[in-house]
C-alpha cells in the first residue's frame, strides 16, 4: 500500500504537468493573438536606379536566395529618380510593417538630402545590413603621362572633371580630393553611365571619378583607359596594378567607398526586422550570391543591424567635416 506522501509526491508530479500544459496552450494563443506571422506575403526590395546596373544586379541574387529562406518571394522593384532619392523617401515615409525594403547607395544619399534637404531622416531608419561594398578610383585614358596626384595637380587649370552631377558621391569625392591633393577644380558635369568614358575618349575632360564596378571597371580594364589610385586602405583585387591614396601618400582619403546599405521603414518592429536581417545575411553567405556580386567588381562586407547603423552614423560624420566645401563647389557651378 502506498504511502500518503508517496501519492502526494505523484499528484504534485501530475499537476505540475498539466500547469506547464496549459501555460504552453495559453502562451501559444497569446502569440497568435498578438499578430500574424512574418511574412506571410510577397516583400518589395526597392532599388533607385533601373535594371541592369550593380546594385540591382546583387539585389536580384540576394533577392532570390532570401526568397528560398522566407517562403515568400522577395520582389525587386527599380524607383529610378533622384540619384536613388525616390526609393530611400518611399521606404522613409512606407509602412513600418516590415513588407519592404530598399537598398541605398551611401555616404551619397546623405550628402544628397544634406545638400537639398527632402525630410529623410536616416538614423531614424531600421538597418537591416550591408548588400555590396564599391570601392572608388580616380582614372583618366591610357595615353595620359599622368600617373601621380602630383602629376595631375602640376597640370594647373587644364584638369577637367567629367561627372553626373552636383550631388552624387563622385562628387563628394572630387571635391574632396581636389582640395586635400591641390588639383584645380573644373568640373563638367551631366554625364550618365559610359557617358563619362565617352566625354573622356572625346576630350571633354581629363579625369573621371567612380566606382571599379560594371561599366566602369570595363572601361579601367580595357585598353583605352587606366586607373590612377584607389580610394581604400588596400590594392582592389580587380585591379591590381593601381596603387592606392595611401601609397601616394594621401591615406586620410581611403574609404570613400560606395556602401549598398539595406533598410526598412522607420518603427519596424524589432523582431520582424531580425527575421529580415537573418535571411539577409544567409543570402549573402551563398557563394553564387557572393559570386555574382564580385562579377559585377563589388564585394560582400557583412554588417549586423546594429554595425550597419554605426556605419552609416560615421558616414554621416564624414559627410559633415566636408560637406561645406562640396556645397560651395556646387553652387559655383
Amino acid at each position: 500500500m502506498k504511502s500518503i506522501a508517496t501519492v502526494n509526491r505523484r499528484l504534485g508530479f501530475v499537476l505540475l504537468a498539466a500547469s506547464a500544459l496549459l501555460l504552453a496552450v495559453f502562451g501559444a494563443a497569446a502569440c497568435r493573438d498578438s499578430g500574424p506571422e512574418f511574412p506571410e506575403r510577397d516583400i518589395k526590395w526597392f532599388v533607385g536606379f533601373n535594371a541592369g546596373g550593380g546594385f540591382d544586379v546583387a539585389s536580384r541574387a540576394i533577392a532570390e536566395a532570401m526568397s528560398d529562406e522566407l517562403g515568400v518571394n522577395v520582389v525587386v522593384e527599380n524607383i529610378p529618380g533622384g540619384g536613388g532619392r525616390r526609393a530611400a523617401q518611399d521606404i522613409y515615409r512606407g509602412e513600418p510593417d516590415g513588407y519592404a525594403v530598399s537598398i541605398m547607395n551611401m555616404p551619397n544619399q546623405i550628402t544628397a538630402e544634406r545638400l537639398d534637404p527632402q525630410g529623410v531622416s536616416f538614423d531614424e531608419l531600421k538597418w537591416v545590413g550591408r548588400a555590396v561594398i564599391q570601392t572608388y578610383g580616380m582614372y583618366t585614358t591610357a595615353d595620359s603621362e599622368w600617373r601621380t596626384p602630383q602629376d595631375v595637380a602640376a597640370a594647373g587649370d587644364d584638369v577637367r572633371f567629367c561627372l553626373t552631377g552636383l550631388s552624387g558621391h563622385s562628387f563628394l569625392v572630387a571635391s574632396v580630393s581636389t582640395q586635400v591633393m591641390g588639383i584645380a577644380w573644373n568640373p563638367v558635369t551631366g554625364y550618365q553611365g559610359a557617358e563619362v568614358q565617352a566625354g573622356l575618349l572625346r576630350g571633354d575632360c581629363e579625369l573621371a571619378v567612380g566606382p571599379f564596378a560594371g561599366s566602369t571597371l570595363d572601361a579601367v580594364q580595357s585598353d583605352d583607359f587606366k586607373g590612377l589610385w584607389m580610394y581604400a586602405a588596400e590594392r582592389f583585387s580587380l585591379t591590381p596594378d593601381v596603387p592606392t591614396v595611401g601609397e601616394l601618400g594621401f591615406g586620410d582619403l581611403a574609404g570613400f567607398a560606395n556602401n549598398g546599405m539595406v533598410a526598412a521603414a522607420p518603427d519596424t518592429p524589432d523582431d520582424i526586422v531580425a527575421i529580415i536581417a537573418t535571411a539577409f545575411d544567409n543570402a549573402l553567405g551563398n557563394a553564387d550570391v557572393a559570386r555574382t556580386i564580385a562579377d559585377r567588381g563589388m564585394a560582400v562586407a557583412r554588417l549586423t543591424p546594429e554595425e550597419t547603423r554605426e556605419a552609416v552614423a560615421g558616414m554621416d560624420g564624414v559627410v559633415s567635416a566636408n560637406i561645406e566645401t562640396v556645397r560651395q563647389r556646387s553652387q559655383s557651378q
